[in-house]
């Protein structure tokens, strides 16, 4: 960028010098996330205290409750954390088929399960945060925040299947798509809350995909004519 300052910014040099401090506070809140999942990995929910968490990371008790003021507002933050990770993978991989040109030849069911995949990993296996976590994240969740991470991954498969449009996938109606988004999110927080054997079995992730491919997938017919 230019040196030189933009109209209608006088504060630019006061903004500099918060940089600073915003970087070191999102790495503060990374450590702390860092040493409450060892934990929970280590010692189970249980073993779980902002004490512990402070002290692992190497911080003062006082630095923790000046991000978390709770035990409670700590793991709801991971949780939010990787829900947004979740978010951002499925985002890149439908972004990514949307550029595609040879994406109507593509299997759809497979298309399908990549998708379930990724849902499966994030909201219960737990890619990139452990089980313990997800599960903990789970009983302590706000009803209107997962409903608004759901609504968030709905609207964009609705937009995804309506731009590949895919001679195998029918174009869901917003009967369809919530039924099936909330069938998989709701079967996922069940199994991770049950700490359900499951989730390490692929008939689990084959049964969640064959209920997208029953309800998405186009009659041969109409298949057929799409591909003509």
């Amino acid at each position: 960028m230019p040196s030189s300052k933009p109209a209608g910014k006088p504060q630019a040099p006061s903004s500099l010098r918060r940089q600073p401090s915003q970087a070191r506070a999102q790495q503060t809140m990374q450590t702390l996330f860092k040493a409450a999942a060892q934990i929970l990995d280590k010692e189970g929910e249980g073993g779980l205290t902002t004490n512990k968490v402070a002290a692992a990371a190497g911080f003062s008790i006082g630095t923790l409750y000046q991000y978390f003021p709770s035990k409670e507002v700590l793991v709801r933050a991971m949780a939010a954390r990787g829900q947004a990770l979740v978010l951002q993978q499925l985002e890149g991989y439908l972004s990514e088929l949307e550029t595609r040109a040879d994406v109507q030849q593509m299997d759809g069911r497979e298309l399908l399960g990549k998708a379930i995949h990724i849902l499966l990993q994030g909201f219960a296996k737990g890619k990139g945060l452990s089980q313990t976590l997800i599960r903990l994240g789970w009983t302590l969740e706000k009803p209107d925040e997962t409903a608004n991470a759901v609504r968030q991954v709905a609207d964009r498969l609705a937009v995804f299947f309506e731009r590949i449009a895919h001679p195998a996938l029918q174009t869901p109606s917003t009967a369809q798509m919530f039924v099936l988004t909330r069938s998989v999110i709701g079967t996922l927080r069940s199994a991770s809350l049950e700490k359900s054997p499951l989730l390490g079995s692929p008939a689990f992730e084959d049964t969640l995909t064959q209920m997208a491919w029953a309800l998405l997938a186009r009659a041969e017919s109409d298949a057929r004519a799409g591909r003509a």
